[in-house]
């Protein structure tokens, strides 16, 4: 291609490129050339039509909450009628337990919005629970905790520790006492399961709880138990992206092409160019130069943009070590699309008939979190568990937008650990796919009679290894491009040297899944970069302007989309 020229150049087309490249257009004055390898926009908010002509599955991302885009509502009116649209069913998460033949759903907000009804079916386990839930509950929906949440997420690592910040998480610290969850220094050390059974005694509530954290960490990881509070009582929260998630892709999009944002696919960039220690442009594969006036980011993993854009030898030695040293083995996951006939049609219906429409639905042999534990272990050794370890969520999209599927059809789709992608050679991930697949629907059909081969018309086997056609997955196909353990989250993530966006090169930004909070589809590490070149470069701050104050403006957008979802059309059978 020929030689161009850019005040920012954005190395891949992604979600976090995209919500960027808004800001510094709009609010930085820039314009924006957005570099991409494959042959479009969007990344992992991607929607094809894969386990059979006519049915659409989310190839990555589908967990969609109001906590996800609160700054693109505020920022960008539009953004939501053009598509970044989401909603929820009327159980957001739940799980069916094989044993016996009960199960446990936890309703969304839309149709549970002070989770009465919700606590209405812990009590069938323990009435205890549900007086917890719903302090637990409450106590998240404070002004005290929405504070503190956003913050968390839409503020960069190096503001987190500001006096404000401080202050407004002692103001938080009453509140979790009054509500019975006294944060003493048992509960800020233990891991995921030992917090849930320190608050909750019923398993089967245990068991919803960690299946939910399994979505994106290791429940047996300690230390973690202050983020819990806010894990927890995020359930009731979770939806879908109408139309699928490439919808909010598109209206980002739409966005950037009315401001004159470029964008180039088909473009592999080989080099950042570096002269005199600053970013002055990139050099793509095919020998063309891309000049930067002001600035260049990569959205790349943190070993793509230091060892292959940057090179090592501008990077100290410490730097080096921590890169090389980043995990991302255990975020793999078995990501399957399946067409049907008809819907899943699960025993436990004769418990509690909501379980068939349940967005996050858990199958577990019994209640017993342990066995998402063991997963947990087996996963660390790069193995399937056995059958009755076996802990997969199942949603069914077109049981509440019918886009994903044709007229009286239906797509679902499975989400599991699964080994990562080096492990096996590819001939043996294709007969490792095809025993997963019957190893499943086994384990399914056991929850759901009508799960037979019969009702199957075709599927999608996305596995760790077909996940690397995003580049930045790789090189284990890690659907949040790093594991979020510990010490690689928050100020830690990718690396404390890197977590601010700056790289050591003057003028090169980084953002991405790899940046902190990491392993969704949400905005957070966009916005929480253009902060930084904002305050580097001077640009112009939506943030300080009246009325869009924070972090009172980012819980008044997080209230509206909550109250857009539940004003929305309450589909299904029981809505």
């Amino acid at each position: 291609m020929p030689d161009e020229a850019f005040d920012a150049v954005i190395i891949g087309g992604g979600t976090k490129a995209l919500f960027l490249a808004m800001y510094l257009i709009k609010y930085g004055g820039m314009s924006v050339g957005i570099f991409e390898s494959r042959h479009e926009v969007g990344g992992c908010l991607a929607t094809e039509e894969t386990s059979a002509p006519g049915f659409r599955g989310n190839t990555h991302a589908t967990i969609i909450t109001p906590l996800y885009y609160p700054p693109l509502y505020r920022d960008f009116p539009e953004f939501w009628e053009y598509g970044a649209q989401s909603d929820q069913y009327l159980v957001a998460e739940g799980a069916v337990f094989r044993n016996n033949n009960t199960c446990l759903t936890i309703y969304s907000e839309k149709h549970d919005p002070t989770q009465e009804r919700t606590a209405a079916e812990i009590a069938r386990f323990s009435p205890r629970d549900a007086e917890k839930w719903l302090k637990l509950w409450n106590l998240m929906q404070s002004d005290e905790a929405q504070l503190v949440v956003l913050e968390a997420l839409f503020t960069p690592a190096e503001m987190r520790t500001s006096p404000e910040a401080l202050e407004r998480q002692v103001a938080l610290y009453p509140k979790i006492v009054e509500a019975g969850f006294e944060p003493d220094s048992l509960v800020l050390s233990a891991s995921y399961l030992r917090w849930v059974k320190e608050f909750f005694e019923s398993k089967e509530l245990q068991y919803c709880i960690m299946r939910f954290v399994l979505t994106q960490r290791h429940v047996n990881e300690t230390g973690v138990g202050q983020e819990m509070f806010s894990f927890a009582a995020s359930i009731p929260t979770i939806g879908f992206a109408r139309g699928g998630t490439h919808q909010i892709a598109h209206a980002a999009h739409q966005i950037l092409v009315q401001s004159g944002c470029k964008f180039f696919t088909h473009c592999h960039v080989d080099k950042v160019i570096i002269e005199n220690g600053t970013a002055t442009g990139i050099r793509l594969a095919d020998g063309s130069r891309i000049t930067a006036r002001k600035l260049v980011v990569s959205t790349l993993n943190p070993a793509q943009l230091c060892f292959d854009l940057i090179g090592r030898e501008h990077l100290d030695d410490r730097t080096v070590r921590r890169v090389e040293a980043l995990e991302s083995s255990f975020l793999c996951l078995m990501w399957y699309s399946y067409a049907l006939h008809e819907a899943p049609k699960y025993a436990a219906a004769a418990f509690n008939p909501d379980i068939n429409e349940t967005f996050w639905l858990g199958l577990a042999e019994n209640a017993d979190p342990e066995h998402i534990a063991r997963e947990c272990h087996y996963q660390n050794l790069g193995m399937f568990p056995p059958l009755e370890d076996y802990c997969p969520a199942i949603t069914c999209n077109s049981l509440v937008d019918p886009a994903y599927a044709p007229p009286g059809m239906h797509v679902a789709h499975s989400e599991q650990l699964g080994p990562p992608a080096p492990t096996y050679t590819e001939r043996q991930w294709l007969e490792i796919k095809k025993k997963y697949l019957e190893d499943l629907l086994t384990v399914w059909q056991r929850h759901a009679p009508n799960m037979t081969w019969d009702n199957l018309i075709g599927a999608d086997t996305n596995s760790p290894y077909d996940a690397l056609r995003m580049k930045n997955l790789g090189p284990n196909g890690n659907m949040a491009v790093l594991d979020c353990s510990l010490y690689q989250r928050d100020v830690n993530r990718p690396i404390p040297e890197l977590a601010n966006h700056r790289t050591p090169i003057k003028n090169l930004y980084a953002t991405g899944s790899a940046w902190s909070p990491g392993g969704w589809a949400a905005s957070p590490e966009s916005y929480n970069c253009y902060k930084i070149i904002a305050g580097d470069l001077g640009l112009g701050k939506p943030w300080g302007k009246t009325g869009k104050e924070e972090l009172d403006s980012l819980i008044h957008e997080t209230r509206a989309v909550a109250n857009r979802i539940r004003n929305s059309s309450k589909v299904g059978r029981s809505g």
